[in-house]
């Protein structure tokens, strides 16, 4: 999005404590070029010891906001995430008299609004926001709080990009992407392992992916006599559309996961034409909102209680592929409609 508004001219400041989050979630891949109106502000790797002692990314992120607004004229706070940045966004703006907008993740909904998690100081981000942008399904729960509640469609991957390729595979390749941390069979890891343990055909299986259960479930995968499978960490998120244009399946499963929420890597691997292999507790429907699938057959669905059918169902995929396997699917709401309906509220505000 940061790109998008750039591109539309507008300086653009993007504070960021990527530099500094634990090793298992960094991202060690080389970045691209960027507008030259689109500027990174990192904040400060090093930090004293002190007791009691804690990360400080409020902190830091904070100071680096604070020093970005003396150096340059900013307009507007947008804030991503209520935790942190959200809090980051109210404080700043509480200190330098600057407006902020505040947006939330799925995790945000569940694990703090919904269980009550920090309710004082969240209502409070919440409620003096000059606006909040949402989707459709949750902007009930911020309605009652602050009276300027702007509903957008879900993150939309750019289509100059995520645009599917057609590049035949000799052999077809599967992928899991994504986090892997201690509860990574919420992510049904541990079925994708018992169902390919089994599949003797020719075949890659990809994990893209990274987090603090990365160790756990790399011995599970050595035990479990899986053959044929290669581990890879995470990439920029603008190699995306090359990774995804060198897969066949992306391998995403709903049923075990406690936050059920829209994912953007689906959302870009149906944008790519990749297939998806899923489950009955998906809701497909949400991804069809933004997306034109335009044959049923990209959505293969398995009964993951049932490894032997399930088994059946990706020896079938294997046996009967012919060439590309990828999808003429493309999103709905165009990147360039979804960058000027964020400059619309922008400009509102």
């Amino acid at each position: 999005m940061a790109q998008g508004l750039a591109e539309k001219g507008i300086k653009t400041h993007v504070i960021t404590n990527g530099n500094c989050v634990e090793k298992e979630y960094f991202i060690d891949d080389t970045p691209p070029e960027i507008p030259s109106n689109l500027i990174i502000h990192f904040v400060d790797p090093d930090i004293p010891w002190h007791i009691p002692y804690s990360e400080l990314y409020i902190s830091r992120l904070l100071d680096k906001i604070l020093e970005t607004i003396s150096k340059y004229h900013i307009d507007l706070i947008d804030t991503h995430y209520l935790i942190p940045y959200g809090i980051v966004g109210y404080l700043a703006s509480k200190i330098k008299g600057i407006p902020y907008i505040v947006r939330h993740g799925g995790s945000d909904i569940k694990k703090f609004i919904k269980d009550g998690v920090f309710r004082h100081l969240l209502r409070n981000v919440i409620q003096d926001a000059t606006a909040i942008i949402t989707d459709e399904k949750n902007r009930g729960l911020f309605e009652n709080i602050n009276s300027n509640v702007w509903v957008l469609p879900r993150y939309t991957p750019d289509e100059r990009f995520f645009k599917p390729y057609f590049i035949s595979h000799e052999i077809p390749t599967f992928a899991y992407i994504g986090k892997i941390n201690y509860y990574w069979k919420y992510k049904s890891l541990d079925k994708i392992v018992s169902i390919f343990s089994g599949i003797k055909e020719e075949h890659k299986l990809l994990f893209v992916g990274q987090g603090k259960g990365f160790k756990d479930f790399s011995r599970f995968v050595e035990s479990s006599g899986l053959k044929s499978y290669e581990f890879r960490k995470f990439v920029h998120p603008a190699s995306m559309p090359n990774l995804l244009n060198n897969i066949d399946y992306l391998l995403y499963f709903a049923q075990d996961n406690p936050i059920r929420d829209y994912s953007n890597i689906v959302g870009e691997a149906l944008c790519s034409g990749v297939a998806l292999i899923t489950d009955k507790a998906m809701d497909i429907g949400e991804y069809k909102r933004y997306i034109e699938i335009v044959s049923s057959d990209q959505i293969i669905t398995l009964t993951l209680d049932d490894i032997e059918t399930a088994q059946k169902k990706i020896r079938s995929l294997i046996k009967d592929r012919k060439g590309t396997s990828q999808y003429n699917s493309k999103a709905k709401y165009d990147f360039n409609s979804y960058i000027n309906a964020n400059l619309e509220i922008f400009n509102e505000i």
